[in-house]
């Protein structure tokens, strides 16, 4: 197997994976991940699992705000990539940094394109309550995940898998996956994306209000797609709860909706 020299831009734990892989595998020259960012009560400037996990295998870490000014983009020519992976990276990447690679840019999208497009696929596909997930490898270019596909894997979602869990299977299948395409990329075939796409929009405080007066199972699926992080929420006695965890029980009362029924926070 031909060794690239890639540069690799992430910034969750999703990302986490796939870089560990391609630093067995490939040589990762340079790291692009969003700046540190003040965490917790104290505020403590903290940096991204991908920043830890590049300073630990000494790898050159870049953390630009955007790729708007030409100091940027000039100095990411000069470390002359042959490819460009992508996973979860958090800032848009202009056509003048698509153009940089030699062997192009290349994605690891947490989701079966063309379906959930967008900023948060894994937590979408859980709140929308769909049956399945998935990883899709596709070319970058300049829209938002409209690129062709390289390659996908599909995994079935549980009623009660949380977002956390989901993300976990996911990161691994695209680890996977990306050394699977740099194995062979000469001879995988792109396709391009259907027409019928579905987006996955940035979430937003609002949204991870309990609506009681919702059906169950679109509650439940609200808090399993919104843990461990940031937490569905609920107003009770003045004080905001942070739903970690919550299962439908198929039973029926003539209580308003948000009523605690019990001592077992049946609501």
């Amino acid at each position: 197997m031909e060794k690239l020299n890639l540069v690799f831009m992430g910034t969750p734990d999703f990302a986490v994976s796939a870089l560990q892989n391609l630093i067995e595998n490939h040589n990762v020259i340079a790291v692009y991940t969003k700046e540190p960012k003040p965490v917790g009560r104290k505020m403590i400037l903290t940096k991204s699992p991908v920043h830890l996990l590049a300073e630990k295998n000494n790898i050159p870490v870049y953390t630009p705000k955007n790729f708007k000014s030409e100091e940027t983009i000039n100095e990411l020519k000069e470390l002359n990539p042959d490819m460009i992976i992508v996973a979860a990276y958090g800032i848009i990447l202009p056509q003048s940094v698509l153009d940089i690679p030699t062997k192009g840019c290349i994605n690891i999208h947490a989701s079966l394109l063309p379906n959930l497009r967008g900023a948060n696929p894994i937590q979408r596909a859980i709140i929308n309550g769909d049956k399945v997930a998935g990883i899709t490898i596709m070319k970058m270019d300049a829209g938002m995940d409209t690129g062709d596909m390289l390659l996908t894997e599909s995994i079935d979602i549980d009623l009660n898998t949380t977002y956390g869990e989901l993300e976990e299977k996911l990161s691994a299948i695209g680890a996977k996956l990306i050394i699977q395409y740099l194995d062979s990329y000469d001879f995988i075939q792109s396709k391009p994306q259907p027409s019928n796409f579905t987006i996955a929009p940035k979430l937003n405080k609002e949204e991870a209000k309990i609506d009681w007066t919702l059906p169950a199972i679109k509650i439940h699926n609200l808090v399993r797609g919104l843990s461990p992080y940031p937490y569905a929420n609920c107003k009770h006695n003045e004080n905001i709860l942070k739903i970690i965890k919550s299962e439908v029980i198929y039973e029926t009362t003539t209580a308003p909706a948000g009523t605690i029924l019990n001592k077992n926070m049946d609501i």
